[in-house]
């Protein structure tokens, strides 16, 4: 990693952990005027993971998909694209960002942790459609990291309103009923993203393994989730499930999500998904 990079990295990382801590004690605290401030170290630290994504990019010559830190770097930069996304729609939604930050946080310092280097492609991750199954891939993982985080917001929302305990931070977060379609929205989107994603790997597969489907450990984990996700949209569609059951559902179903982007590789040995490619390999 250059000193340009290490700069960026570690000003975006520091950034989003003081991002979190004034987050946290906003709302723990009910100190609604910490809030003001997280913008002002967001947006910088965006631009900063912007950089790093296309200097990555230019140093390899390739899609930025190789090794712990690349796809940390590129899930945390979905997460927080929408997550400013919605911020700019919904300025009251900031408690998103609560949920969003620290995990993409956790995952960048995991990343440079382990290995930061930019490492040479080998020849499987020479494809087109590495940037399509990988692009989608990572879209689909920033839906449902923002629909966890509006899960948590309107979790922490309704536990208040219970309790008779609404303090004017929690009273200029939208309706209950607003989060509960943003959140279903994301879901929906995250969804297609998610199959998109599916069939751009299998056709990958073809070319690189010889069959579509090989029921890797990577791949089961990664469908098993994309149906977890499927039975939400049908419980809501055709049993009406709203609001405090999806939302838990939401954020437990993240936990799917992260084994088969990141567990599955830390795990299990033989897999034929190994994202840290080495280079010479």
């Amino acid at each position: 990693m250059s000193w340009v990079e290490s700069l960026l990295a570690w000003g975006m990382i520091y950034a989003y952990a003081l991002s979190t801590v004034l987050l946290l004690t906003a709302y723990v605290f009910n100190k609604e005027l910490l809030l003001r401030y997280v913008p002002f170290l967001m947006v910088p630290a965006f631009i900063a993971h912007t950089a790093i994504f296309v200097i990555r990019w230019q140093r390899t010559g390739y899609f930025p998909a190789n090794g712990e830190f690349e796809n940390a770097v590129n899930g945390g930069w979905f997460a927080i694209l929408l997550t400013l996304y919605v911020l700019l729609r919904r300025r009251g939604l900031i408690g998103l960002a609560m949920f969003t930050v620290p995990i993409t946080l956790l995952f960048l310092g995991y990343g440079i942790m382990k290995h930061p280097t930019a490492l040479p492609h080998g020849a499987a991750l020479k494809s087109s459609w590495l940037i399509i199954h990988v692009f989608f891939a990572q879209l689909a993982f920033g839906a449902y990291l923002v629909a966890a985080g509006l899960g948590a917001v309107f979790l922490l929302k309704k536990a208040k309103a219970d309790k008779g305990l609404i303090h004017p931070l929690y009273e200029k977060l939208p309706s209950l009923g607003i989060i509960d379609e943003l959140m279903f929205k994301f879901v929906i989107y995250g969804f297609i993203c998610d199959a998109i994603m599916i069939a751009a790997g299998s056709i990958w597969a073809k070319d690189l393994w010889g069959s579509y489907w090989s029921w890797d450990p990577v791949e089961v984990w990664s469908l098993s989730s994309w149906l977890v996700y499927g039975l939400s949209i049908h419980l809501r569609q055709t049993l009406g499930w709203r609001g405090r059951r999806l939302a838990w559902l939401y954020i437990f179903a993240m936990v799917g999500i992260v084994i088969a982007y990141w567990g599955v590789d830390f795990f299990v040995k033989n897999s034929q998904h190994i994202f840290g490619v080495k280079a010479g390999s």
